[in-house]
């Protein structure tokens, strides 16, 4: 938190300054730049933030020049502003070196690991902040990754809770905000101290599961499906065995910290959600915490969670789910993705069942997606605001389109091939050897109108990289669907959408590819399958 009682000269002696704050640009005010906050967020209570002057700092580099991506994300206001707020929170100048272009990677306030010794400039150049809300990687973990996967404890209490949280898990945040950053080295810079939880096998707690939980999404983003059904596994046997399916778990070991405690409720259903989404992409059968007895309370609402404040636990569980939750109480859009995950698991469940009257089963797992869809909030607060779009939401639409397309494929007249590829998202493919069949059965219909719609989200007004990386698996799917519809519809209007809609996945996969390795990989296979069947 900025420390409002610094005291500052008045208006009078300070000679006129052609700096400004951020809220007073962004709403064309004038700003007296007074630091660490100028006059004006200090009356009006606005974090105050500063975005440090890039003219006279170029170097004489000879590396190439950026690409146009680069050049966006240097010269974004608010990466600028992450990154420099380290220095700028604090009353003297920093070193320009430290932030010019960030040349080389840095060495942070906290070590990554308990043998390192952080490494400063000297003090005459730089006087260090210690809430670590302002390391420049962690907050790219918490402006980009965190909003999708939102169980570690928030930005806001980060400082204060920091004396529980250990060390491993910062060099995972900053891992991870590692990729959201164009220069290569940063990631390699922060991988090894990441995996160092990995190597503790002493040290068993919830933030050990937390860890592992990251890595395992990590490796999944990075097409590492071994190491991420391994790191899965692991933490799920270490939360089972710490009981943290229970209620009393949260309590006991939160210290008094309302918020602590949330996080090890959203710990426990972020393993279940990821857990889900795994194992239906890797071979429907695996989904270990699907019938797992649990009382753990559903996460609260995400507003209250990112805000720090005391939080009040939500009294509704996943059994209040199944059986209809109380109509008068409102459920958070992250217990709507708890939802989502709950009937992939009865997909799953029943695309495994051997009994061959299942078509009642399925009409009613069928209409159990539809209805959740319709009792769906809007994914967006406001048309007009694009930052505004709720993660949970979209991810909770995301998964029941998906559940969709793995309820009716299996009883469609629409096959697909098995797809002996590197990665989970396409283990199936297009299959052209087969007859076409006169027209759409229902089953086929119903999943393609659910590729429609899920394809339909790239189009949604807010940054791609917000997305959660296995968004990924879902538009290969997109683009698995749509590509056999191509050789099945005989309309050319209807050829024309559907490749309309198969570049739209592609180019969603480009952009997810920037900062996820596989992204790229998926996006290459799926257009050489696209090419290879003939269609161009």
């Amino acid at each position: 938190m900025q420390d409002q009682t610094t005291p500052s000269k008045p208006p009078s002696s300070r000679q006129p300054s052609s700096l400004a704050c951020v809220p007073c640009r962004r709403r064309h005010l004038k700003c007296d730049a007074l630091m660490p906050v100028c006059t004006r967020c200090q009356s009006t209570n606005t974090e105050c933030r500063y975005v440090r002057s890039r003219r006279g700092l170029r170097t004489k580099s000879t590396n190439p020049p950026p690409s146009r991506f680069d050049e966006e994300m240097l010269n974004a206001d608010d990466f600028e502003a992450w990154l420099n707020a380290a220095a700028l929170a604090t009353q003297l100048e920093a070193d320009p070196s430290l932030f010019q272009g960030l040349n080389t990677p840095p060495s942070w306030d906290m070590p990554c690991c308990p043998e390192e010794t952080p490494t400063w400039p000297e003090k005459e150049h730089l006087t260090t902040t210690r809430d670590l809300a302002y390391d420049p990687m962690i907050q790219l973990f918490y402006q980009n990754f965190h909003r999708s996967h939102p169980f570690a404890v928030p930005r806001k209490t980060l400082h204060s809770l920091s004396h529980r949280v250990p060390p491993y898990i910062l060099c995972i945040m900053r891992y991870i905000g590692a990729h959201y950053y164009p220069d290569e080295r940063f990631k390699e810079e922060f991988r090894q101290p990441a995996y160092t939880v990995l190597a503790d096998t002493v040290l068993r707690d919830g933030f050990k599961v937390q860890g592992l939980l990251l890595l395992s999404i990590v490796e999944h983003a990075h097409g590492q499906e071994d190491n991420a059904e391994m790191n899965m596994s692991a933490a799920i046997d270490l939360a089972l065995e710490l009981g943290m399916q229970h209620a009393g778990f949260a309590r006991l070991n939160s210290e008094g910290s309302s918020v602590l405690a949330e996080s090890w409720r959203r710990t426990f259903w972020e393993l279940y959600i990821v857990d889900g989404l795994l194992a239906a992409m890797r071979d429907q059968s695996s989904f270990r915490l699907f019938s797992q007895k649990t009382d753990v309370k559903l996460p609260c609402l995400e507003e209250l969670y990112s805000s720090g404040t005391d939080i009040i636990p939500t009294t509704i569980t996943l059994e209040d789910l199944r059986h209809g939750w109380p109509m008068d109480q409102m459920i958070s859009s992250f217990a709507h993705r708890v939802e989502s995950v709950r009937n992939l698991g009865l997909v799953m469940e029943v695309n495994r069942s051997l009994d061959p009257n299942l078509e009642s089963r399925v009409e009613t797992i069928d209409a159990t997606l539809v209805s959740s869809m319709m009792e769906l909030p809007s994914s967006q607060d406001t048309a007009y605001d694009s930052s505004n779009l709720d993660e949970m939401l979209f991810q909770a639409e995301m998964i029941n389109y998906l559940s969709m397309i793995y309820l009716h494929h299996p009883r469609s007249s629409m096959r697909f091939a098995s797809f002996r590829a590197r990665t989970w998202c396409t283990r199936l493919r297009v299959c052209n050897s087969n007859p076409a069949p006169a027209e759409l059965d229902m089953h086929s219909q119903k999943f393609l109108r659910a590729a429609d719609l899920l394809s339909n989200l790239v189009t949604l007004p807010s940054t791609i990289k917000y997305r959660t990386p296995i968004f990924t698996c879902a538009l290969a799917m997109c683009i698995v669907v749509h590509t056999a519809a191509c050789l099945i519809v005989t309309s050319p209007d209807k050829i024309e959408s559907l490749k309309a809609r198969i570049q739209l996945s592609i180019g969603g996969l480009n952009m997810l590819g920037k900062y996820w390795p596989m992204a790229k990989m998926v996006r290459q296979q799926m257009v050489n399958m696209y090419q290879e069947v003939g269609l161009r």
